[in-house]
């Protein structure tokens, strides 16, 4: 897949059909729009092209308010090349640009620098200064600069409409199960594996302490999970936050791994949250810890089971 950051520099290519959004999350909703691009492309011998920002939008213009990102940059590439899309063209999101009229944009970037012949947008798509363009008016536009439109509908699982907002939403209550069915994957967090206080090693229940990148965390708690090293999946159990049966200054976010013995330090790891046990919570001693404990591995054992 092809990522181009310096427009200048963008080679023509055949038939340029573009996906224009954020793409957070890379869910069923993002993947109907890129698939349709792909579709359209593929149709007239083209080249399909994710567009997106960076930084998101919100991030520059309103900090304060701006959403905690589900997928890290990198791995948001990631997601958008397993969607079989050809290229991402990722365009630096500054205050000038912000200040462009949706026309301004589309003559500027789209016509222009990328000669596109086909756009792809959702039916919630908002771009150009104070947001003002949206589907309608791509398609006027569309029709002003001689390309054609495609407005992907809602795309609804179980009832709910697909989107960033409502993804993040569901991990903030711990519902992964939810959050799967709407991604069509389970959300991860990714990063380092960092040194910790090795308190689980010391009581024979050895922990990755894994230092995340993604902003969008769920709530403390114990959760079903599976670790992804370059070797595959592995099966594990997690928690994540302050431990307050040993006080801890910090939140941290420990997975143990089942029948695992491997020195993964300062390996990067993505995990997948599967499942919310139960909350986070103080216990009077370490037997009783140690008896929930047991509990919690066998509950994460029997949801991460195949069937």
């Amino acid at each position: 897949m092809e990522i181009i950051r310096d427009l200048e520099a963008l080679a023509r290519h055949p038939y340029p059909v573009t996906a224009i959004g954020n793409f957070d999350g890379v869910h069923l909703g993002h993947r109907a729009i890129l698939k349709a691009a792909i579709d359209r492309a593929r149709a007239a011998g083209g080249t399909a092209f994710a567009l997106t920002f960076d930084p998101l939008p919100a991030k520059l213009l309103v900090p304060a308010r701006a959403p905690r990102l589900i997928l890290t940059p990198d791995d948001k590439l990631e997601m958008l090349r397993l969607s079989g899309i050809h290229g991402v063209i990722v365009i630096n999101f500054t205050l000038d640009l912000s200040m462009l009229p949706p026309r301004d944009f589309v003559r500027d970037y789209l016509r222009a620098k990328i000669g596109v012949r086909e756009v792809v947008v959702g039916h919630s798509v908002s771009f150009g200064h104070n947001r003002a363009g949206n589907a309608a008016v791509m398609a006027d536009l569309g029709r002003e600069f001689g390309f054609d439109v495609t407005v992907v509908g809602p795309v609804k699982v179980a009832g709910m409409e697909v989107s960033s907002t409502k993804v993040r939403e569901v991990i903030a209550h711990g519902d992964m199960r939810t959050a799967t069915n709407l991604m069509g994957r389970p959300h991860f967090l990714s990063g380092p594996v960092v040194h910790g206080r090795e308190r689980g090693r010391k009581i024979g229940f050895p922990t990755a302490n894994i230092q995340s990148r993604t902003e969008c965390l769920t709530p403390d708690g114990v959760y079903a999970t599976r670790l992804i090293l370059d070797d595959g999946p592995h099966a594990s159990i997690t928690n994540i936050g302050m431990r307050p049966t040993f006080a801890e200054p910090e939140r941290t976010i420990e997975a143990h791994v089942f029948d695992f013995d491997r020195d993964i330090y300062d390996m990067e790891v993505r995990l997948e949250l599967i499942e919310r046990i139960r909350p986070e919570r103080k216990f009077d001693s370490g037997e009783a810890l140690a008896a929930q404990i047991a509990a919690d591995l066998k509950r994460a054992r029997a949801i991460l089971s195949p069937a």
